[in-house]
């Protein structure tokens, strides 16, 4: 049997209660690592192994505290949150955790002496210059957008700060991350479903995204921790994880009603009045503060153009390999969907 060089080493998770966060923590302790958890949510786990810092990652004596004897950090707390006029108070509140929490973790993961740091950053932090399949020479994207632009500085961050005081860092730019028991995006779907709301898709259906089944991901997140040794390839590096098989956002939306076993009412937008109706929805919050945006002019914007790229660096320097395509993680989602579907 393969020894990982994680194995055994106590590790830390921020955001650990969150989707991507809790799949990391279950992988870490199947390959018997002791883990921290950072998290503003109370503890959710019982095991022994696992000790939970109820806090925040704006909070610097919070971080040092998650990092004390800990071998290398898993760094996935963030907002997402794709608004581009809001409240000074709303945009203050994301940078201060996406790019002044992630350069917290840096200092703290530096004092302690921690040795590595995986850091998933996005794949909206570039764009292809040619439309579609670049790669991860891409240049940085300019999007206005507070997630976009927090998540750009915070990836600048990690990669400059290689090397300083023995920690070794890289960062992973996940495409849209789906999979059994994700809440965020897809337990929306399936909530407007159980009340009948017709399902809206944007566009004609042609542009194409990156999507990433969770287990890929947290499989590419580890093969990059334990590729982070002295004079690897994989320090300061950047990379894009997905499954390898672009799809309309539209369609996988569509795909995954019909693998729930669902019918309902499709209703297709043209992309200038979504972009139209966005824009005047957040022009409402930002005044009022009420009702949040479903949707935003960079959502639409995302899913009008192909936004895909190459994973063959990945391959190369991590030695991934999708381990689950988009067809059976539909189908896997779909199962426990159908679940949480009929549960409410």
């Amino acid at each position: 049997m393969e020894i990982s060089p994680l194995d055994g080493k106590r590790c830390l998770v921020t955001g650990g209660a969150g989707y991507l966060g809790r799949n990391l923590v279950a992988a870490l302790r199947r390959k018997g690592c002791p883990v921290h958890v950072l998290d503003k949510a109370p503890s959710a786990s019982p095991e022994k192994e696992v000790r939970w810092f109820q806090g925040d990652v704006r909070s610097e004596s919070d971080v040092r505290a998650a990092c004390e004897g800990v071998d290398t950090i898993f760094h996935a707390a963030a907002v997402i949150e794709a608004l581009t006029h809001v409240r000074r108070s709303v945009a203050e509140t994301i940078h201060a955790i996406n790019v002044g929490g992630t350069k917290n973790v840096l200092r703290a993961a530096q004092q302690n002496g921690v040795r590595r740091l995986v850091h998933t950053s996005s794949i909206a932090t570039s764009f292809c210059v040619n439309g579609a399949g670049g790669d991860e020479s891409s240049p940085y994207s300019t999007a206005r957008d507070l997630y976009t632009s927090t998540k750009v500085e915070a990836e600048r961050a990690v990669l400059q700060a290689n090397g300083e005081h023995g920690l070794l860092t890289c960062a992973i730019r996940p495409g849209g991350i789906y999979g059994p028991g994700e809440r965020l995006t897809y337990g929306r779907l399936v909530r407007a479903l159980k009340r009948g709301v017709p399902l809206v898709v944007f566009g004609d259906g042609k542009a194409r995204l990156d999507y990433v089944y969770i287990d890929n991901l947290v499989d590419g997140e580890l093969r990059a921790a334990e590729r982070l040794t002295e004079g690897s390839p994989v320090c300061g590096q950047a990379y894009f994880l997905s499954d390898g098989t672009p799809i309309n956002a539209g369609q996988f939306s569509i795909e995954l009603v019909r693998n729930m076993g669902l019918r309902a009412p499709l209703i297709r937008v043209p992309d200038r009045i979504a972009l139209a109706v966005g824009f005047a929805w957040e022009r409402v919050y930002q005044v009022f503060g009420v009702p949040k945006p479903a949707f935003t002019a960079a959502n639409v914007t995302l899913c009008d153009v192909d936004h895909y790229f190459s994973i063959d660096k990945a391959k190369r320097d991590l030695g991934y390999t999708p381990l689950i395509d988009t067809e059976e993680g539909l189908r896997r989602m779909a199962v426990e969907a159908r679940q949480y579907y009929d549960s409410l």
